[in-house]
């Protein structure tokens, strides 16, 4: 990356926080607010716990899905898409930056059969449903 991309990349980083900063009346933003979180649905079937993420318009390889017998974190960061260079938005509700979920994982669930997709802007992870081994957390690649 070269120091004029780390330098965009730090002007979009500031006007996020500066906005968010203004937005929220001139509090600084706590360390829960420095991250969005994305829509989620968690639902089980009779042979899977599924959960699905809202990502739109987001590079899978910015996303990271870490799962373990009780819980799903999904993070990554997501950019800002809007033209570059100077701008003054009128309305502004699309969350750009770093975002993290955290979905508990209430039923017994394999942890090593995770899977994860990324299609028309939504992640998908599913789990076999059953007694899986107890173990670490465990990056789960999302496939195409």
């Amino acid at each position: 990356m070269s120091k004029r991309e780390r330098t965009g990349d730090l002007e979009e980083i500031f006007e996020i926080l500066v906005t968010s900063y203004a937005q929220k009346g001139g509090v600084i933003p706590g360390e829960s607010d420095m991250c969005w979180r994305p829509a989620t649905d968690a639902y089980e079937t009779d042979e899977h716990f599924i959960v699905q993420v809202d990502l739109a318009g987001m590079d899978p390889a910015q996303i990271e899905v870490l799962a373990d017998k009780e819980s799903l974190v999904v993070r990554g960061i997501r950019r800002e898409s809007s033209v570059p260079g100077k701008k003054h938005f009128h309305k502004m509700e699309i969350n750009v930056g770093p975002f993290v979920r955290k979905v508990a994982i209430t039923v017994d669930v394999d942890p090593a059969s995770a899977t994860a997709r990324y299609r028309s802007g939504f992640l998908h992870v599913t789990f076999d449903k059953g007694a899986g081994n107890e173990g670490d957390r465990r990056q789960v690649t999302i496939g195409r």
